[in-house]
């Protein structure tokens, strides 16, 4: 994360949005952000490896920041490929 970036709320976070792992390497794009918006309540996000790639999901405990410019993870490529979607 640079200096520039400031952190946003999950509301503002957009599908597209870059995913990053530990490394800050790029592993996918946000694909659905997960979420009760009546109750406040931030799940996680959905993401996907290129457009015909398989969808998965990161819990938001596993989440380090957001920003407008990228998804930060606590999580390397591999484990975040391995994460259990919710039930």
């Amino acid at each position: 994360m640079t200096n520039d970036e400031r952190p946003i709320a999950w509301l503002a976070l957009e599908n597209g949005t870059p995913v990053l792992d530990v490394n800050g390497d790029e592993i996918g794009k946000v694909s659905e952000v997960i979420a009760d918006e009546q109750k406040d309540i931030f799940s996680g996000i959905r993401w996907r490896h290129g457009i015909l790639g398989s969808q998965h999901y990161v819990p938001a405990d596993m989440i380090d920041t957001l920003t407008a410019d990228a998804v930060h993870l606590r999580l390397s490529a591999d484990d975040a490929q391995r994460q259990e979607q919710p039930g």
